[in-house]
């Protein structure tokens, strides 16, 4: 036995480790259209499922409230200065506008956690639109880290801006039924606007820094 241990102490020694680390420079030979390109199917992604989270919402527990979509300016990105016409997205900056979409993007991280646990303590939400939230919840730290990949090989050294934060938790925890689910039709209906904002901003972008508008 001892002359088993040391054989297999000597073999031991000879044994070299492999480093563990990031291919850094595989990474940076992701072309800037292939990440355009992947943020893209993301974001219409998920713009597509928050429709539909939003109307299912709407249709089954929102109606009976007599609700109407509100204005944005309900929405707590509302204070974020955002292009709401091509035209204005045009006169914007590109490093402008990546900001505010990795901003959108941040200030949701909090309202989904509380939107996921919200929806699965609704009564007769079906099991299917709680795996759409948290798919939405998902995807939009996904699609955070490639925007800032895109700014960062786009506009290197920019700082990201601050991001609002929600203060609509006390709404969504309401002990009244009718106040919790107007206040989640509401958040659906906010989230849907800047889920269908940042898809939008994402096409104009790559179409000014791929093609040079040429699109």
């Amino acid at each position: 036995m001892f002359q088993l241990l040391l054989v297999s102490s000597l073999l031991w020694e000879y044994v070299v480790p492999t480093p563990m680390c990031l291919d850094l420079e595989g990474y940076n030979e992701v072309s800037i259209e292939e990440i355009f390109d992947r943020a893209i199917v993301m974001a219409q992604y998920t713009s597509n499922l928050t429709t539909q989270i939003s109307e299912e919402f709407d249709e089954n527990f929102a109606e009976s409230l007599g609700y109407k979509a509100r204005n944005s300016s309900t929405c707590h990105t509302a204070s974020l200065a955002t292009p709401e016409d091509n035209e204005q997205i045009q006169q914007t900056q590109s490093d402008d506008i990546l900001k505010v979409m990795i901003s959108i993007s941040r200030a949701w991280y909090h309202p989904l956690e509380h939107l996921v646990r919200a929806v699965a303590v609704v009564k007769g939400a079906c099991e299917t639109m709680l795996s759409k939230v948290k798919e939405v919840e998902k995807k939009n730290e996904e699609l955070l880290e490639e925007m800032k990949k895109i700014l960062v090989r786009v506009h290197p050294g920019a700082e990201e801006n601050v991001y609002p934060a929600w203060m609509g938790l006390a709404e969504v925890r309401s002990d009244n039924e009718d106040t919790r689910h107007f206040a989640l039709s509401n958040l659906f209906h906010c989230l849907r606007c800047d889920a269908d904002k940042v898809a939008t901003y994402l096409l104009v972008l790559r179409c000014r820094v791929i093609h040079n508008n040429n699109c």
